[in-house]
């Protein structure tokens, strides 16, 4: 793993349960490596940017994990009915939710690192002359 639980708690400042630490900390790294992996290997060389990415993604999958979605908004007592509280939208999925979180938690740490750019190339720029796709 490229982020320890002692990272995590001491530097970071996390607040997850140690027994939960692994299991999100993979996904996060496994979902950081998704959106990366047209840039090469970010986790081959050790960087702090890259190591505050993986906390915060594990962190919210830590809460989408333990997330209890049932505020209610609105009741009604006549034949009983009731409307809860969401982030999500109407017809986004908690997964997409989460996605989503997850996203905007790495952006802040991996686009000034140069991890996040977009531009579509192949490694030959100069020899295939694609240089506005």
């Amino acid at each position: 793993m490229y982020v320890d639980y002692n990272y995590y708690r001491n530097e970071y400042g996390g607040t997850m349960p140690e027994e939960c630490f692994t299991a999100c900390a993979r996904r996060a790294e496994t979902y950081i490596r998704y959106l990366t992996c047209f840039n090469g290997d970010i986790f081959a060389a050790e960087s702090e940017p890259i190591k505050q990415a993986v906390c915060a993604a594990a962190d919210v999958y830590y809460e989408a994990d333990t997330a209890e979605q049932k505020t209610v908004k609105s009741e009604n007592n006549d034949g009983w009915s009731a409307s809860y509280v969401t982030e999500q939208k109407d017809g986004q999925t908690r997964e997409e939710l989460t996605k989503k979180k997850a996203y905007e938690a790495v952006y802040m740490y991996l686009l000034p690192a140069g991890w996040l750019n977009r531009k579509v190339r192949c490694h030959n720029d100069h020899k295939c002359g694609y240089y506005s796709l």
